[in-house]
């Protein structure tokens, strides 16, 4: 019975004239509509019918709270990998995915040799798998760093030995009494051949890894860049990322190790054109290049 119908009744009771037992009831249920009443406005009654959702959601978080501590050997870990894989969709930003799935693959390859140590094999090897779908997730989401191939290095030509030609002797008056010496010949000595310069900088090898490049790049005074875009291509027309305002930059790449990787900067400054360009060569996962300059 809401308060407008209440109401209604009221008023119309003043018109109306009855009987003792049917005004006792009529009593009877106004009291009790405006006890029910005055007990649904009350805070413990609000509660009381909010509880059932309050449990819910308790339970609900409750629930995903241990899902996403789930480790390798549980039941619900895998619950908690598709839970992860899928929140890679919130992250528009291809630096902020490949950043996000690197976190992942960090925490899934110390889960894995968490395991490992434990002696739990059989859960080792289901994070192992779990850990090689996330750095083939991670190597489709960076650029990967062309080859460059060194040029080949000259191999040292040896240069002959002259061989000396025999003076002519003087033409003499043979004596009778004496038979000259047939000349003695003389030891040629054998160089011995120039061993090849070996090059200084191995070839790549392995599979390509993520690789975090990180550097700064200056003005022609020095300063700081701001603003200037970062490329792996010198004729790609998008930026992997433009420098901060103190000219630092960081940026992942898939490369493989002892790989040369050459970063290419420009900056548009009205008709003016900067350019500048550093290189490295990869030995772990975390490359630091040299300052770059730029200029015209």
């Amino acid at each position: 019975m809401n308060d407008e119908r209440l109401i209604a009744l009221l008023g119309s009771l003043r018109y109306e004239r009855m009987d003792r037992i049917a005004d006792d009831r009529t009593r009877e249920r106004l009291e009790n509509a405006w006890r029910e009443r005055a007990q649904r406005q009350t805070w413990a009654y609000r509660v009381r019918g909010l509880a059932p959702v309050l449990a819910i959601l308790v339970l609900a978080v409750g629930l995903v709270a241990s899902t996403m501590r789930a480790s390798g050997d549980s039941a619900l870990y895998g619950v908690r990998v598709a839970i992860e894989d899928a929140m890679v969709l919130l992250y528009s930003d291809p630096e902020d995915r490949a950043q996000y799935l690197l976190s992942l693959l960090d925490e899934r390859m110390a889960e894995a040799a968490r395991l490992e140590a434990s002696g739990n094999a059989l859960a080792a090897a289901r994070v192992r798998q779990v850990e090689e779908e996330t750095l083939r997730a991670v190597k489709g989401t960076l650029p990967e760093a062309p080859e460059v191939v060194p040029p080949p290095t000259p191999e040292p030509t040896e240069s002959a030995t002259p061989t000396p030609s025999p003076t002519p002797s003087e033409t003499s008056t043979p004596v009778p009494t004496a038979t000259p010496l047939p000349p003695t010949p003389r030891p040629t000595a054998t160089r011995a051949p120039t061993p090849r310069p070996s090059s200084a900088t191995p070839a790549p090898s392995g599979t390509p890894m993520p690789v975090t490049v990180t550097g700064r790049v200056k003005n022609p005074d020095l300063s700081p860049a701001a603003n200037v875009c970062v490329r792996l291509d010198p004729t790609s027309v998008t930026c992997l990322k433009t420098t901060a305002a103190d000219g630092t930059y960081s940026v992942v790449v898939a490369a493989r190790l002892n790989q040369t990787i050459t970063l290419y900067f420009t900056r548009q400054d009205g008709t003016v054109l900067y350019k500048a360009y550093v290189s490295g060569v990869v030995k772990g996962s975390l490359l630091a290049m040299p300052d770059a300059k730029l200029q015209q």
